[in-house]
């Protein structure tokens, strides 16, 4: 069977997985932009040196020749290497810049230390793209009118991959400074967000099995109320159901006492007058008959009150459920030398026969236990207008 993530492992593998593809898909774009503008800042660096250089070796006042310039250039460099100023000493770049300049006839006549002793790319004017020996060089080039000479000032192109590689590294570190930021930031937020989920775990787990009270968490989110409102709706028909069940005992034994008292009398009736046992026996049968009578009722007023089964109203002779009820009762009036004077109507009402027979069985039943012996119950049963006494 499949283990199913809780939902903070969810949230925080989505979240990974997004962030993930987001640096990615930077750092991918963000070296193409960085890889184009390094592109265009060096190409506008090349052909700014290139003119400066060309103005200090074409100028009018510049009288050397192209030894003496060579001469210069060498001292100039030398003096660059071995000076102990930091700026220029070692620098990463030094060596991979070139200078060359090449007479109409084509012939090297000047060249910097750096640069090799083959053309680095053709003798036309403007920037050129040329692979001469292992590396690759982005070279400008321009006419020297007063030297009647070309030339070339040329970058190694491993230059601009260097410095853009470097970039994109600094760019990638910070950003996965930042994910890992992103992802403490989120498990924080998680472990806040799902705090009160947390405690209505705990409280559920805590609570007893009698305590079926409303939950109740002030500070929980707008998800969470819908959950708490049905656990409260759940516990509060936890509770009905616990309360009808009682209320059904209760009344169970209440119901069931009276039956079982008259049969006893019976029993013991018959054991005393064995003449009379066939009748007594009779009468035994019936009431057992109506016991079963009263249970299959008192069960159907149960699954009445839980709501499990409709009431079936149709017309009564409400009259003749009163003889039956007290019908019902006779043997333990008998007792008592209780009698029971009906002065009823043949009156019709809408209900549900059970039930009214049942409420009438617990009125008279509560009638007899609150009377004395040789007590005399009155019944009477009146209809005035639209109304029943």
């Amino acid at each position: 069977m499949q283990n199913i993530l809780s939902i903070k492992q969810q949230v925080v593998r989505t979240s990974l997985y997004a962030l993930i593809l987001a640096l990615v898909l930077s750092s991918i774009l963000g070296y193409l932009a960085t890889k184009h503008e390094v592109n265009e800042l060096f190409d506008a660096t090349l052909i700014d040196n290139t003119r400066i250089i060309k103005g200090l070796i074409d100028s009018e006042q510049t009288h050397q020749n192209w030894i003496d310039l060579q001469k210069s250039l060498d001292e100039t460099l030398l003096e660059h290497i071995s000076s102990g100023d930091q700026r220029f000493n070692g620098h990463a770049f030094e060596k991979k810049i070139a200078i060359q300049v090449w007479s109409k006839e084509g012939d090297l006549v000047l060249r910097s230390a750096s640069a090799p002793n083959h053309a680095l790319a053709p003798l036309k004017e403007g920037l050129t793209q040329f692979q001469g020996g292992e590396y690759d060089w982005m070279v400008y080039t321009v006419w020297l009118p007063n030297k009647k000479s070309w030339l070339a000032v040329a970058e190694r192109l491993d230059i601009r991959k260097e410095l853009s590689t470097n970039i994109e590294a600094s760019l990638l570190l910070s950003l996965i400074f930042a994910l890992f930021l992103a992802l403490c930031l989120l498990k924080l937020q998680l472990k806040k967000a799902f705090a009160p989920l947390v405690e209505l775990g705990e409280r559920i787990s805590q609570r007893d099995f009698n305590d079926l009270s409303a939950l109740h968490l002030p500070h929980s989110p707008d998800e969470l109320k819908p959950v708490i409102t049905e656990l409260n709706d759940l516990f509060h028909r936890v509770d009905s159901s616990l309360e009808r069940e009682k209320r059904f005992l209760a009344d169970a034994a209440h119901e069931l006492r009276t039956p079982l008292t008259v049969i006893k009398l019976q029993v013991e009736q018959a054991l005393i007058q064995p003449e009379a046992r066939e009748t007594i026996l009779q009468r035994l049968s019936e009431s057992v008959e109506r016991n079963q009578q009263v249970v299959e009722q008192m069960l159907l007023l149960a699954r009445l009150e839980a709501g499990q089964m409709s009431v079936h109203t149709t017309t009564v002779i409400f009259s003749a459920l009163i003889r039956e009820a007290i019908s019902q009762l006779m043997p333990l009036a008998f007792k008592r030398n209780i009698e029971f004077h009906l002065d009823v109507e043949e009156v019709t009402v809408n209900g549900d026969s059970a039930l009214l027979l049942s409420l009438l069985r617990n009125s008279f039943d509560n009638a007899l236990r609150h009377s004395p012996n040789n007590a005399v119950i009155s019944v009477k049963l009146l209809k005035q207008a639209q109304m029943i006494i």
